[in-house]
């Protein structure tokens, strides 16, 4: 150890560390979020037999696959197929959540994620019970809870019998055991999963309904498949001739959850999501970076051979053989590597406690990243021994009176090698940053495209079903505020991933859309432009069989409806189709147009429209947001005003939008850090390429050279060999920006000014970086430097 920071080699041992460093940190950062997409629904016993059904429900688009379906077709498959162990119905969103309080306690309100299930599901995933009767779960109006959530509302207490209550509909439910807690990276959410009872049990037309199955072989997968397309023909009095038999004859599918994780082309899709192009991309950026500082470690060690040279020939002389003095350098690498990784698992640690954490799925602690710990060491010892093993090889490898008397180090054929490596490093940095750059520019593309309705100053909050049965009462009151310019409701997000799907019969053909129910000025509230026929009128509140308006993707992908035509809706009668809105998005920018029709109830509502819109005038925001809390709480006294979560559109369509953005963080990071550790190693290049050029820079001095002229002269190699790296980069991030691009329906274009900002960034701190480090070079008084010579 005291030979790697003697007084000629401390600079490029602790150069190395940082660098090994900052590299062994970013390398298991990003191996935790590789890893939870790796293992996403991979991590519990027998996930390799658990299917979810899927299936092309649109013949003008066969590679699209839907995943809700009505209950009856779920409960008729049961006991069916020889090959399927347990299916179940199951209702489940990633991330979907709902407040919660404990009978006879309203006050302390908790929010929890939240899921609907038949019993079958208990074992179609792996539930293991800690309390509680789970039989006692096939109770309609009974529910199961996470061991977390049951250590959070009844510290000490056993919960199975207790009672729950949605806070927004007053529904009461019945505890009946505890579950030990799934992996985040799962499909089972770890908050309270409700018994579905009989809902929908006999509603054909109620399609929101996920078939999830576990196998008895996985290998069955596609004869399940089969069984099912014909039990599907046969339940929907589908004849396989017809154009759905035909757009269902390979558009029948069931996929491993593992896989669903991962798939691109399932519409509308609400269990969590990955993307295998993205998480390998981020594994060859952990490898990259621990690529440069590897190639840091190289380029230092090659450049120090001089300093070391004279230990290697009195060695020699003594009759250590090259075997010996191969693993001695070898050793001190290790042991560099061992210090770097330690300190890496301790800036691990560090930032596990941060807002870091935002950028990463899976947990940072330590304790719960073993393996990702034990990956990180082995690959800490394999990069200890590559890197020190081609120095230590080199520098043993030819005479030392070479070295002795030009120093290898500067001869063309040793300097071509370093720029060689540097440029592996400088190539990289472009890239990423061109990446990061680019993400940025398509993410904001997304939040500001138009997206085909007005959406500025517009507030949304959802305000309980009991509010939302007062909705005239309650948009009166919103309007006594002068600031509330406009107020309607609807039955969900106007833009979210998903929304209530409805398979439809019409005159022999099946039509298969989202529906969004909305009140009957919806569509001027949001300035939505009426193509044919006519808007919504307060008439349509009248009509106990509801009313139609369908977007143009309807009308164009089913060319047998027409205006005026009746299709069924909620109610016993038929609704009419009164209007043709123009098309709008009202999913992610990753999606394009599908069919949607927006719905008004009418007189006899299926549930009261619980989602609240309100234009404002943005004078006095505070102010109006307070004014909306207390009309929630005076409304609905049993709502705390303060918990109910207010936002503007333009913030919750950003939300949608997350994913990338924390991308385009870890990549941007990922470049900074790439650029850093390239830099580290160029710091301790020049410093040693000055040290042995010091005869050659006096000599200039002492001729009329500047302090100008002779930073240009060492400059002008980087500044050719960011250029060479410039050109050879642009084609590769764009080849890589474009393969990534192709999973959003709209692309921002590449603009030009992203690689010359990479060149720029790179350009200047590497000129910054070598004119700082030689500067002291060339300041140094020639005298001096010839006299050492």
């Amino acid at each position: 150890m005291k030979r790697l920071f003697s007084r000629n080699r401390w600079l490029s041992s602790t150069l190395n560390i940082i660098g090994l460093t900052v590299a062994f940190t970013a390398f298991m950062v990003i191996m935790i979020q590789v890893r939870y997409d790796w293992r996403y629904d991979r991590n519990y016993p027998g996930h390799e037999k658990v299917f979810r059904l899927e299936f092309v429900n649109d013949p003008s688009n066969l590679g699209a696959y839907g995943i809700t379906i009505c209950r009856p077709f779920i409960e008729s498959l049961k006991g069916t197929i020889p090959q399927v162990e347990e299916l179940g119905v199951y209702r489940y969103w990633k991330n979907s959540s709902s407040e919660w309080y404990r009978q006879g306690d309203e006050q302390q309100e908790y929010t929890l994620e939240s899921s609907v299930l038949d019993t079958c599901m208990l074992k179609v995933f792996p539930f293991e019970f800690t309390e509680g009767d789970p039989a006692e779960f096939a109770r309609p109006g009974s529910i199961i809870i996470a061991e977390s959530v049951a250590d959070r509302l009844f510290p000490g207490e056993s919960p199975a019998g207790e009672t729950l209550i949605d806070k927004y509909s007053g529904a009461e439910y019945r505890i009946a055991a505890v579950y030990k807690d799934f992996p985040e990276n799962s499909s089972v959410a770890n908050g309270a999963l409700i018994q579905v009872g009989n809902d929908d049990r006999n509603n054909t037309s109620e399609w929101s309904y996920n078939c999830y199955m576990k196998l008895a072989d996985p290998s069955d997968a596609s004869q399940v498949a089969s069984l099912i397309k014909e039990k599907l023909l046969e339940f929907f009095e589908i004849d396989p001739e017809s154009e759905y038999g035909k757009m269902f004859e390979n558009g029948v599918r069931i996929t491993n959850l593992h896989d669903a994780y991962f798939s691109k082309d399932v519409s509308g899709d609400t269990m969590g999501k990955g993307n295998r192009s993205t998480t390998g991309t981020l594994f060859a950026i952990g490898l990259i970076i621990i690529a440069i500082a590897i190639i840091n470690f190289i380029n230092m060690a090659t450049a120090s051979v001089p300093l070391i040279i004279k230990d290697i020939n009195t060695r020699k002389v003594l009759g250590s053989n090259r075997l010996s003095l191969v693993w001695r350098q070898v050793s001190e690498a290790v042991v560099i590597a061992a210090a770097a990784f330690g300190l890496g698992i301790l800036a691990l640690h560090l930032i596990s406690g941060t807002s870091f954490t935002y950028y990463i799925s899976g947990s940072m602690r330590v304790a719960d990243n073993v393996t990702v710990i034990l990956i990180g060491a082995a690959v800490a010892l394999v990069s200890s021994l590559a890197a020190g093993l081609f120095p230590a090889v080199y520098s043993t490898s030819f005479q030392p009176a070479l070295v002795l008397k030009g120093s290898f180090s500067l001869s063309p054929k040793g300097r071509m090698l370093r720029s060689v490596l540097v440029g592996f490093q400088f190539i990289a940095s472009f890239v990423l940053i061109a990446m990061a750059l680019y993400i940025q520019v398509q993410t904001s593309f997304m939040k500001n495209k138009d997206m085909g309705f007005k959406r500025d100053l517009t507030v949304e909050f959802s305000c309980g079903s009991r509010i939302g049965s007062m909705a005239d009462s309650f948009e009166q009151k919103l309007r006594q505020n002068p600031h509330v310019k406009d107020v309607t409701f609807a039955g969900n997000w106007l833009v979210s991933n998903t929304k209530m799907g409805w398979g439809r019969e019409f005159d022999g053909h099946r039509v298969q859309l989202d529906v969004l129910p909305v009140s009957s000025d919806f569509i001027d509230f949001f300035g939505m432009t009426i193509k044919e026929g006519r808007n919504f009128s307060p008439s349509d509140d009248l009509d106990p069989d509801g009313t139609f308006i369908m977007n143009e993707q309807t009308m164009l992908k089913f060319p047998f409806l027409k205006l005026g035509a009746r299709l069924q809706g909620h109610a016993d009668e038929p609704a009419e189709i009164v209007g043709i809105v123009k098309d709008f998005n009202f999913k992610p920018l990753h999606y394009g147009i599908d069919p949607i029709a927006l719905y008004v109830f009418g007189s006899d509502p299926w549930w009261p429209l619980s989602v609240v819109y309100a234009k404002i005038d943005g004078e006095d925001i505070a102010g109006t947001f307070q004014w909306i809390r207390d009309c929630i709480e005076e409304f609905n006294p049993e709502i705390n005003g303060n918990d109910v979560y207010l936002r503007f559109m333009d913030e919750s369509i950003g939300r949608l939008y997350e994913k990338e953005e924390k991308l385009n963080s870890l990549i941007a990071i990922t470049a900074i850090l790439s650029l850093v550790i390239s830099l580290v190693g160029i710091l301790g290049i020049v410093s040693f390429e000055t040290q042995f050029r010091r005869k050659e820079i006096a000599l200039r001095k002492v001729h009329g050279a500047t302090i100008g002229m002779i930073l240009k002269m060492l400059n002008r190699h980087y500044i050719i060999m960011t250029l060479i790296c410039f050109a050879v980069s642009v084609p590769v991030a764009y080849s890589i920006i474009k393969a990534w691009v192709k999973g959003f329906a709209y692309q921002a274009p590449v603009p030009v000014w992203i690689f010359l900002s990479a060149l720029a960034a790179v350009l200047a701190v590497t000129v910054l970086t070598v004119t700082l480090q030689a500067r002291r070079a060339a300041n140094t008084n020639p005298v001096d430097s010839l006299h050492d010579e």
